[in-house]
């Protein structure tokens, strides 16, 4: 080749970067988001002009040489980066939103018709926590063996049909089954969005990209919260699980056109399965995989019974009506609704470890205020920085995960800390019942929530990449 034919493939490939449609990617290489003391990345070496125009950060020299993020990526489907975050923002809400969070918004309504009582409420949410429980344990594994796009795909069908038959059911066994189904495919659905997301999305723009997608909850509890008040005097509580149900058959059918394509260029699937395959027990306990699944762990422990029993806390301990526990709710979901996304520009800017130390100094302060509760400003304030943190921190792990560890990595060690996010759940919820018995206050869950807030603060601090040879 040519001095001439090299310079010339050197402003192709600039050009390429400066026309990107999220700006330099090759910027995240050099370590722009990484801020952890781990190895640096090696640049990438020379393609040729052709390759380059469509991700030049990527490359690797000959066929032999495609990595695995090489293969998940059809050049064409670059620029649809923004629509692709969009389409998963959609998908959280469906799953978690409607799949998750409904069922509790219109609970009263449905034990009245159904003839069940609140102890089948309550079985029916251990059903539902039993299946992401089980989803996030296998999702890891099944994003490796039948590709990422695929799982997400079959996850949003599973979903659309079941939230489909719940107005059709008419006993406790159906509607528990199907709600099963519903929490199984909150786990699936996410777990390899955080994989799809590392190949198609660049570095330099994760962090505010799963920001957005965290905070698809946000949205889906809003739809929720619009819709009821309109639909059930209207039409019955089956309308809104009719209505809901529509509304995610539309996202499957926007992601099937979106997402089918990824299959074909071989993607998700081959390389990442066989890399897995090859990853031992000691490597995986490592420090440096063990402390996101162990943050996980804590962040439900703290935040989840932190949320369920707020309202429980201002209404019957402070004594407050329930316009203003409503309004503590409304605070929390509309600060979440654009908090992820407002975190994740943030990441993008200082890097996602400083970004999720924030967001866990932020969680603290809201823990604080709950469990100081001197006035109601107080808990509003504590409500607003609860939704800002909460919302962030969903969408900061995963980031973290993306940029810090190896591809092959990454699906298993997001779907441990599924799995530890729901264990910290059970033990949070159930441990704060018991301190709310023993003691006859609400506030030392708070207390507990702020101790646990402070560990995450340390853990965060001392986040270290896995060693590049892991």
């Amino acid at each position: 080749m040519s001095e001439r034919e090299v310079i010339r493939d050197e402003i192709e490939a600039r050009r390429a970067r400066d026309t990107h449609p999220f700006g330099d990617v090759d910027n995240r290489r050099r370590g722009r988001n990484e801020g952890t003391a781990g190895p640096s990345i090696p640049p990438p070496m020379d393609c040729g002009p052709a390759r380059k125009t469509h991700c030049p950060s990527l490359c690797t020299s000959g066929s032999r040489g495609v990595t695995t993020t090489d293969q998940a990526v059809p050049p064409a489907r670059k620029s649809g980066a923004v629509g692709l975050t969009f389409l998963f923002t959609g998908f959280i809400a469906a799953a978690y939103g409607f799949g998750v969070y409904l069922f509790p918004a219109v609970m009263p309504d449905m034990l009245a018709a159904l003839s069940l009582n609140y102890g089948h409420a309550g079985t029916i949410m251990a059903a539902s926590q039993a299946g992401f429980l089980i989803a996030a344990l296998i999702s890891g594994i099944l994003t490796n063996r039948i590709g990422a796009s695929r799982l997400i795909l079959l996850s949003m069908a599973c979903c659309t049909l079941c939230l489909l038959l719940v107005p059709l059911t008419e006993g406790f066994t159906a509607l528990a089954v199907a709600l099963f189904f519903t929490g199984a495919a909150s786990a699936s659905v996410w777990v390899p969005m955080v994989v799809v997301a590392k190949a198609l999305i660049p570095e330099a723009h994760q962090g505010k990209a799963l920001g957005l997608m965290s905070s698809g909850t946000a949205y889906g509890v809003f739809v929720n919260g619009s819709a009821i008040p309109v639909l059930l005097p209207a039409y019955g509580w089956q309308s809104v699980w009719f209505f809901v149900a529509a509304l995610t058959g539309l996202l499957f059918v926007w992601g099937w056109y979106r997402l089918a394509g990824l299959e074909k260029t071989a993607g998700m699937r081959g390389a990442a399965g066989s890399a897995m395959e090859r990853m031992d027990l000691r490597t995986l306990a490592q420090p440096a995989y063990l402390t996101v699944p162990a943050m996980m762990f804590l962040n439900g422990f703290s935040c989840m019974p932190a949320q369920n029993y707020l309202v429980a806390f201002v209404r019957d301990e402070l004594g407050h009506g329930i316009d203003a526990a409503g309004d503590v709710w409304k605070v929390i979901g509309f600060i979440g609704m654009f908090g992820g996304f407002l975190m994740g520009i943030l990441a993008d800017k200082i890097t996602v470890k400083k970004a999720l130390v924030l967001a866990y100094l932020l969680l603290g302060v809201s823990f604080a205020a709950f469990a100081d509760h001197r006035s109601l400003v107080v808990i509003y304030l504590g409500a607003a920085l609860f939704g800002l943190a909460f919302n962030a921190i969903f969408g900061l792990i995963p980031a973290y995960v993306s940029l810090a560890y190896p591809t092959r990595a990454t699906a298993l060690i997001f779907g441990m800390g599924n799995v530890m996010l729901g264990l910290g759940a059970m033990t949070g919820n159930f441990l704060g019942g018991v301190l709310k018995d023993e003691s006859g206050s609400f506030q030392q869950i708070y207390i507990v929530a702020l101790v646990s807030a402070a560990a995450l603060i340390v853990l965060a601090i001392f986040l270290r990449r896995p060693g590049a040879a892991s």
